[in-house]
């Protein structure tokens, strides 16, 4: 069974609850878990971060609610990152303004609170440029 985890910031439980629960109806290969980013965990980078979470250690602090909601995925395959997408958007509400990352390999060498800011930024870029309009992203 190949194991994920996602990592999210301004969700309640239940929320992260009924996400799990369409992720399970989907069946298929994957064990997903979904932690709650906490304040003890901005300074930790998310190669320890990651691996702290699949080894279930304890890593305490508050968890945070306020703010942009942010879901981070460590998911192997850009399909699955749908999947979790579409599960968390379903039992969210404006789900247009939620922020959805696939951890990459630059991505595990930075911080958690480094990482946020990075697609924060990203994700406020693309709301307000058309994509066919920038030449870089033409040429992919």
């Amino acid at each position: 069974m190949q194991q994920e985890m996602c990592l999210f910031r301004g969700f309640t439980k239940e929320q992260a609850s009924q996400a799990l629960a369409l992720l399970s109806q989907e069946g298929g290969a994957f064990h997903t878990a979904f932690s709650p980013m906490t304040d003890s965990m901005g300074n930790l980078k998310m190669e320890d971060l990651i691996a702290a979470l699949f080894e279930g250690t304890p890593l305490g602090g508050q968890a945070l609610t306020e703010g942009q909601r942010v879901v981070l995925m460590a998911v192997s395959q850009k399909e699955r990152a749908v999947t979790v997408m579409r599960a968390i958007k379903t039992v969210s509400e404006n789900p247009q303004d939620i922020v959805f990352a696939m951890v990459t390999q630059t991505a595990l060498q930075w911080t958690l609170q480094e990482y946020i800011d990075h697609v924060s930024e990203e994700h406020e870029y693309m709301k307000t440029h058309n994509p066919a309009e920038d030449p870089d992203m033409k040429k992919v």
